[in-house]
């Protein structure tokens, strides 16, 4: 009989490539195993990162159906896996340990001011588990070091990572490629704000030896009109607009710097080892930073939005010349 483990990774996309070397690694040392993991509508998008040896990837909701829920079951009673890695910490997981007894199951437990998930009693029907304490507003791991930590119980630490060579700058040599990914939700409607674009694209062209590409998310729309009037017919300007996952990675992986709004491309941009400048909303808690800081062997660097779109340019500016 085949040797098989089986993941539970049906979150976001950036949740995904938070936990995908630690997949990765896991994969590796388990070569031999046929593995099944479980991804949802969302992060199935971006299942070709994986290698496809010895894979079933099996797509769920992100939220499992009732449908679902009785296909785990009956996918459990009919395969004899070795380990069962809970890494998506939804509730339904987590009283699978009490009937199928006989299988190691390894879990990331959320600990909340109100609640625990799961509950203490459930938490000793677990090989082994790790706990993501949220109850207070402290420095804590980023839930990559927590994923570690936990696999660590059943694989050998990672002892040797490749080392990021970062990219000089040379203002003779060749231009360094920066992808901007542009989100409403932070820098407001492109309309009403053409003119700073226009400043901070054609300001950063002209001081550095860079290229910039402008992505966006796939619902964005934008007129011919302002199109032109934000690239100025600059060629050092690309606008990309929206894009779907495959290409998503594709800009990601030929860049040498991003800058986005904190979420999947800067996760994204982690996985590759990029150079990074996150834009965080200024609701976020000191909790929930730490928690998803992406780990990346770039140079990392976060700012958080300001009121005024001016300034957020401003910080931008101040980060790249950090780089350069």
């Amino acid at each position: 009989m085949d040797k098989k483990i089986l993941i539970l990774k049906n979150d976001r996309v950036g949740d995904f490539f938070h936990s995908l070397r630690n997949i990765e690694h896991l994969r590796y040392h388990f070569s031999e195993h046929i593995t099944d993991i479980y991804l949802s509508e969302i992060n199935i998008r971006f299942a070709s990162v994986l290698s496809q040896s010895n894979l079933n990837i099996i797509q769920v909701n992100y939220n499992l159906s009732f449908i679902e829920k009785f296909n785990l079951f009956l996918r459990l009673f009919r395969n004899n896996y070795e380990y069962v890695f809970i890494l998506s910490p939804k509730n339904f997981y987590f009283f699978l340990p009490i009937v199928f007894r006989n299988t190691k199951f390894l879990g990331i437990c959320v600990d909340n001011e109100k609640r625990k998930r799961p509950r203490i009693f459930l938490r000793k029907y677990l090989f082994k588990y790790e706990v993501n304490n949220r109850s207070k507003n402290v420095r804590k791991n980023p839930i990559y070091d927590m994923e570690k930590k936990l696999l660590e119980n059943v694989i050998k630490p990672t002892k040797y990572q490749i080392p990021y060579n970062e990219k000089k700058y040379d203002v003779n040599g060749k231009p360094i490629d920066v992808l901007f990914h542009y989100k409403s939700e932070i820098f407001g409607e492109i309309e009403k704000n053409v003119k700073q674009f226009n400043e901070l694209f054609l300001q950063l062209t002209r001081k550095f030896n860079i290229k910039i590409r402008v992505s966006t998310d796939l619902e964005f729309k934008i007129s011919e009109n302002n199109y032109i009037e934000i690239l100025e017919n600059n060629k050092n300007i690309q606008f990309l607009g929206p894009i779907n996952a495959d290409n998503l990675m594709k800009e990601v992986g030929c860049s040498d710097l991003i800058i986005s709004p904190h979420g999947a491309i800067t996760c994204i941009a982690a996985y590759y080892n990029k150079n990074i400048i996150d834009i965080f909303d200024r609701t976020i808690t000191k909790n929930a930073y730490f928690e998803f800081r992406p780990y990346t062997r770039g140079k990392y660097q976060f700012i958080f939005k300001s009121l005024d779109i001016k300034q957020t340019f401003v910080k931008i500016s101040n980060k790249i010349n950090n780089l350069f």
